[in-house]
């Protein structure tokens, strides 16, 4: 039923009547206010900044591919890898950008109070750093993507929040005999895996998250080498980055909180640690890539584990009995 009402409340495959209940919650929606308008004008000046700094070589009349390979360190993605990364990274924020300014999400919490004005921080911290890397300020690049990942990390923590909020309202809606279509929309403002509200309200978010995760220890290392420092510092740095970006994906994978386990940035730091340039000695090669094999092994696993619960659940349920996600989580002896 969940599923349903998710589609039905984006109006995707709905009978004619619930596809009309659709349009008159679209029509009277509230209107774009200040905070769908930074995300907006967010969004566009990071874009055109990076496109500017990236490709064009803007600043300083230099592409970041030719500043990655001119300070080349022992942690340094593969410059394919990392195009592919930013490309995906700004397509998603994109539909995000739209997606927020259509009567169906705008309104909805997890835009207002779990992003608010954290995005457009976040593009003014990325465009900030495109602009000092491009003219090779290597600390200000770094103190730059730091604020972008703090950024990044409240807005994922306060839509987690709101995520939480909006499931025990849900639970509410139904404890007090409320109309089940009230209580699916408040489950569907959650925006869960793998409904379209996710990918567009969600994923952009622990995506750049991610990546900026599993770039700091390069931007880090830019700097030593920037400032013609010795090598072992950025040996050190890279040795003590690896493992600890590492335990945290671990911590995120093997959580029991609601809305737990997390994929993508555990997914992103392993496509990064992958990526590893071939210009790396063979020791940082091959810790960044038992981190990666290591990473993907557990997510397999934990997707595996978590799907033989919920079977184990299903078939131990009586048939005539309905059982709801957070009924499902109290069967601590069939834990994932």
């Amino acid at each position: 039923m969940a599923k349903e009402a998710t589609v039905s409340t984006l109006g995707i495959g709905a009978p004619p009547g619930e596809e009309a209940a659709v349009a008159d919650d679209d029509a009277t929606a509230p209107g774009i206010n200040l905070v769908n308008l930074l995300n907006l004008f967010g969004y566009l000046l990071s874009l055109a900044t990076s496109y500017l700094g990236a490709i064009a070589g803007w600043f300083d009349g230099i592409t970041q591919a030719e500043l990655f390979s001119k300070y080349q360190t022992l942690v340094t993605p593969n410059l394919t890898y990392i195009g592919y990364a930013w490309g995906a990274i700004f397509a998603f924020e994109g539909l995000f950008a739209v997606a927020q300014l259509l009567p169906r999400f705008r309104s909805l919490s997890l835009v207002q109070k779990g992003v608010g004005p954290f995005f457009c921080l976040a593009c003014t911290a990325q465009a900030s750093w495109a602009v000092f890397f491009g003219f090779q300020f290597a600390i200000a690049a770094f103190v730059a993507s730091s604020f972008l990942l703090i950024a990044l990390l409240v807005v994922i923590k306060k839509q987690g929040t709101v995520v939480n909020e909006e499931i025990q309202r849900a639970a509410t809606l139904l404890q007090l005999g409320e109309r089940e279509e009230e209580a699916a929309r408040a489950v569907d403002a959650t925006a869960k895996p793998p409904g379209p509200a996710y990918w567009l309200l969600r994923f952009p978010f622990a995506l750049h998250g991610g990546w900026i995760v599993a770039l700091s220890p390069c931007l880090l290392s830019v700097v030593f080498v920037e400032q013609g420092m010795d090598a072992t510092h950025e040996l050190w740095a890279a040795v003590l980055a690896l493992p600890l970006a590492f335990g945290c994906c671990m911590g995120l994978l093997l959580r029991e909180d609601p809305g737990s386990p997390s994929y993508v940035v555990p997914a992103v730091v392993a496509y990064a640690c992958a990526g590893h340039d071939e210009a790396s000695i063979n020791m940082m090669k091959n810790l960044s890539g038992f981190c990666a094999v290591c990473l993907v092994a557990v997510m397999i696993s934990r997707v595996v584990a978590l799907f033989l619960r919920d079977q184990w659940v299903k078939c131990h349920t009586p048939k005539n009995v309905e059982v709801d996600e957070d009924e499902e989580m109290d069967h601590d002896y069939v834990k994932a």
